[in-house]
């Protein structure tokens, strides 16, 4: 598991009104050309809201030792819609800890020429907190942005003193189609120095590369590059976007340069000498598994009671973040094996999984850690030797006939299941003759269901009240677990119904009556409670017409555009499962219920029924989702899938009052 990226936590956004100082020194604006000026769209992207007509960045890495590492970025960009004029609103992330923007400066030129400087307030917001980071954001907006104009703006990043990024990008893809940009990279040249600067390049168009100058800096020009296109459900922005990235190496690391196998070998033999020195401890490990299983235990008990028991170690990573004096007064001390971790109840990301390794293998299992790259932000290309593709770590174990992967160091998922963006990976698996290639297991639609169940009754109104269960299972309940760990019960509660109450139709209620597993993580999360859905059914003389689906369909949202850029990614297959039973009025009964519906595409299917019970309805509804990547030219399949499904679900039961029918 990424033990940075997944501990983030959405935090409160709180905007703080700062005295931010001007730029720094004369900024030397490019001439504005009449051409540029008089432009109404994209010539090589018509229809563009902006583009991008000038990018320059510029990284210098030199000074560390004595200033610290900095980054220029010089941004002008032409606006033609009225969409376009968000451009204007501009967001710069930053981490504290170790860096800052000493300046921002802009100007907008109207379409007549005119140039209005920037001299409005810099606001500072919190984005996300972790662990000992906090990243935040200055944010600004330039003034009197229209459609016609050109707005510039040129800010600087300046970390502290001594440091320097040990991995640096240039994201050369940016959200709008750029015309043109410049990059120039100054590597690291103090103390260390020995570390050799590499470079990596992902999705560059064929004739763009760096080059290596005399001066041992790096310089790249690109020109014509699309925008990342922001849709639902499209893949990580990192797998679409072309990028250079710059890091260092020890002198005694293998090269890029070599073959795969050599490469990847040299990396394995390492992780492998650091596993093995940090689960070398037998008696530490022997006592704490006499504590948890038996000798009589079958192979797979055994590993759920080890997975059970070191899922009780306190993983600092996925902690609330703090500051510098309160990792100071807490006094953590670093762990140097498994004892310490077994000894003092806390271990930091990975050690949470070496502890499961050195466990599985003191009671008799082969096991070894696994590095992969998470799908949800990267992709593994062992091919191009870049080492730093693998950010995360899972665990592989062989018990009896089976294989395992698992991720206790995830926390909240239950054994024998990976976090989604740790499953259908291509990883490396470390041992002490080197690497193995493998693949994480492909997840299924079962391992992320949730399941529905409501007992109702209609109202002569047309209004519809009962109860309602839901049970979340798998994926799905994992990531509920994850996201609100730090909520209380009562915050938990209202997060859950305003979930749920989306389902509904507008207007609905819906009450939380009771939340049962939610600290067993093998079990589903389960939900009961009340339910009020308003004028749900439509009377008609002596006849009433509803729906036959309460729920409503969230993948309508995702598929609303007639145009798609992207390929469709699904995060992981998923099943809805419905049981709905609905009981009439006195008098009512089912005049007419629609044919029962089964759209099966292989991929994606749905299947929709409605039975008549004397005076109760029972609909039954089963969608499953099975693929995870679509090629663009699904998009129009899929969404016409989706059309058919909501209007099967809308489709309407005939209900009559035979009483009322009687009278007259």
């Amino acid at each position: 598991m990424n033990r940075i990226v997944r501990s983030m936590v959405l935090a409160a956004v709180l905007l703080l009104l700062i005295a931010f100082p001007r730029a720094a020194r004369a900024i030397d604006w490019q001439p504005i050309s009449p051409d540029d000026l008089a432009l109404k769209d994209n010539p090589k992207q018509p229809g563009s809201d902006a583009m991008i007509l000038y990018r320059e960045v510029v990284v210098d890495a030199s000074k560390a030792s004595t200033d610290g590492e900095s980054e220029e970025d010089y941004v002008r960009i032409k606006v033609f819609t009225q969409a376009g004029v968000s451009e204007g609103h501009v967001s710069i992330e930053f981490v504290k800890e170790s860096e800052d923007i000493p300046y921002i400066t802009g100007r907008t030129i109207r379409p007549d020429g005119s140039i209005v400087k920037f001299d409005g307030q810099v606001l500072e917001s919190t984005i996300e907190k972790f662990s000992g980071l906090k990243v935040l954001a200055k944010t600004f907006t330039l003034p009197d942005v229209q459609p016609g104009s050109i707005i510039e703006y040129v800010y600087q990043k300046q970390m502290k003193q001594h440091y320097v990024s040990t991995w640096r990008m240039w994201e050369v893809s940016q959200p709008i189609y750029t015309r043109e940009a410049h990059f120039r990279y100054i590597p690291y040249t103090g103390y260390g120095s020995n570390l050799r600067p590499m470079c990596s390049t992902y999705l560059l168009p064929p004739d763009v590369a760096p080059k290596l100058q005399v001066d041992g800096s790096y310089t790249m020009a690109a020109h014509d590059i699309l925008g990342v296109v922001e849709e639902p459900l499209m893949p990580p922005e990192r797998t679409i976007q072309a990028r250079v990235s710059f890091y260092y190496q020890l002198p005694d690391a293998p090269l890029a340069t070599d073959s795969s196998d050599h490469y990847w070998n040299a990396y394995a033999k390492k992780w492998n000498s650091s596993l093995e020195h940090f689960i070398d401890k037998k008696n530490a490990l022997n006592n704490e598994l006499s504590k948890v299983v038996s000798p009589s235990d079958p192979p797979e008990t055994k590993l759920r009671k080890i997975y059970a028991d070191v899922l009780k170690i306190r993983n600092v990573y996925m902690e609330d973040y703090k500051t510098e004096k309160e990792h100071k007064d807490e006094n953590l001390k670093d762990n140097n094996n498994v004892e310490d971790v077994l000894n003092r109840g806390y271990a930091y990301g990975s050690q949470v999984n070496y502890l499961f390794i050195g466990l599985a293998r003191a009671a008799g299992f082969d096991s070894t850690e696994v590095r992969i790259a998470q799908r949800d932000r990267d992709v593994f290309l062992p091919q191009r030797n870049e080492v730093g593709e693998l950010t995360a770590t899972v665990v592989w174990v062989h018990a009896g006939s089976q294989e395992y992967y698992v991720d206790p160091a995830a926390r909240y998922f239950p054994f024998g299941m990976l976090p989604w963006y740790e499953t259908e990976v291509g990883g490396i698996k470390v041992g002490k003759d080197g690497a193995t290639m493998v693949r994480s297991p492909d997840p299924t639609p079962s391992d992320a269901t949730i399941e529905r169940k409501a007992e109702l009754e209609l109202a002569p109104d047309g209004s519809l009240s009962g109860t309602l269960q839901v049970d979340f299972t798998g994926q799905r309940a994992a990531l509920i677990r994850e996201e609100k760990r730090k909520e209380d019960e009562t915050g938990r509660t209202k997060d859950l119904e305003d979930d749920i109450r989306s389902w509904l139709p507008a207007g609905s209620e819906f009450t939380v009556a009771k939340i049962a597993n939610w600290d067993d993580i093998e079990q589903p999360i389960h939900t009961e409670g009340s339910v009020k859905i308003p004028s749900y059914a439509a009377s008609a003389s002596q006849r009433m017409l509803m729906p036959l689906e309460i729920f409503q369909m969230t993948q309508t949202r995702e598929f609303a555009s007639e145009k798609r850029s992207n390929i469709v990614y699904f995060h992981y297959p998923y099943e809805e499962k419905d049981d709905i039973k609905v009981h009439l009025p006195a008098g009512y009964h089912a005049e007419s219920l629609p044919p029962d519906r089964n759209v099966d595409l292989k991929a994606v299917s749905c299947e929709i029924t409605g039975d008549a019970q004397g005076d109760a309805l029972e609909i039954k509804r089963h969608l499953v989702v099975r693929g995870l990547v679509f090629p663009k030219d699904d998009y129009k399949t899929l969404r016409t899938f989706f059309g058919v499904v909501k209007n099967n679900d809308n489709a309407q039961m005939v209900l009559r009052n035979a009483t009322s029918a009687q009278k007259n």
